[in-house]
């Protein structure tokens, strides 16, 4: 059976502030809504999320025809902090270091390791319930976060990911055996593992971070996109496509301005979305959607929707 054709945005809960983002991506046409808790290793994922983890929000997501899902760097949920003291082995060896530490995602080697964090993502699962069914438990948002002890040096960081994700998939589908989990190909993981297949219900979430926004993904003039487009391209023959997800950053004015406000627009070159979006579709990509965090209320009132509506459009079209 054909997978569902998904479009939408992913924001934080204070771009919900002056904006009314279930019933704006109803009328736009998007189908879907993901919630970010924020970037950080340390921050309080559930807080963070506030009112947008409660039935009340899913509620009015439903009420609009909008899929509500969440995506999150959550290490600290997945691996408590506090287990440090009794239990270090759990914990990632940084590279160039003679110790283990609290900082950072785990030991994947660890035996007991991948159980211990499908349990934790169980319990989050629980809490959060996506309506989509797809689950993003994001390692720490760093490049250096992964384990360099003797038994996981052998282990690229997309291996080590990836063997985590097929931990985390297989407790969480036990409550849900129709359950998806993304693993996330961003940062130190965009590349193929080396020698880990994704398990059942393990699906490819790759986000090009850092790409360059001047030229189309597949132009394979720009030495940049080059390396990213083919990494995509690679990844598609260990993953299926019909359920690979992009999580991309055309509407991303967060990133576009240094993480810091005031909020600016973004800045993507002409024609670059309308290719990216043509691009993703060939390869038989069926859902997209690009971070659009800081568009809450005042940088619509600074900068106004054009390149909401837009992308809505080009989305739609395509």
């Amino acid at each position: 059976m054909a997978t569902r054709q998904r479009t939408g945005v992913v924001i934080t809960p204070p771009d919900l502030v002056g904006v009314d983002w279930p019933e704006w991506c109803a009328r736009l046409g998007l189908t879907t809504l993901g919630l970010h808790s924020g970037g950080g290793a340390a921050h309080d994922v559930l807080a963070a999320l506030g009112e947008t983890r409660h039935a009340a929000f899913a509620q009015r997501c439903a009420a609009a025809g909008v899929e509500l899902e969440f995506e999150l760097h959550c290490p600290h949920d997945l691996l408590p902090r506090e287990l440090f003291a009794a239990h270090p082995r759990f914990f990632a060896q940084p590279p160039g270091a003679e110790a283990r530490g609290p900082e950072g995602n785990w030991c994947i080697s660890a035996p007991g390791c991948g159980e211990l964090l499908g349990a934790n993502a169980r319990s989050l699962a629980r809490r959060l319930r996506p309506s989509t069914r797809r689950h993003f438990f994001w390692p720490a948002d760093e490049t250096g976060g992964w384990c360099h002890c003797a038994d996981c040096a052998q282990l690229s960081a997309a291996d080590q990911s990836l063997r985590s994700t097929n931990a985390i998939a297989a407790a969480v589908r036990q409550d849900d055996p129709a359950a998806e989990v993304g693993w996330l190909a961003y940062h130190s993981t965009l590349e193929v593992p080396r020698d880990t297949r994704p398990a059942p219900g393990v699906i490819l979430e790759y986000a090009p971070f850092g790409r360059c926004y001047e030229h189309p993904i597949n132009d394979a003039d720009c030495a940049e996109n080059r390396r990213y487009w083919q990494t995509l391209t690679d990844l598609l023959t260990w993953f299926e496509p019909s359920r690979a997800h992009v999580l991309e950053y055309w509407l991303d004015s967060s990133y576009f301005s240094g993480w810091q406000k005031p909020a600016q627009k973004p800045r993507v070159a002409e024609g670059v979305l309308a290719a990216d979006v043509a691009a993703y579709r060939d390869l038989g990509l069926r859902s997209i959607t690009t971070f659009a965090v800081y568009m809450d209320g005042e940088y619509f009132a600074t900068h106004g929707a054009a390149e909401v509506e837009q992308y809505a459009a080009v989305l739609g079209q395509a």
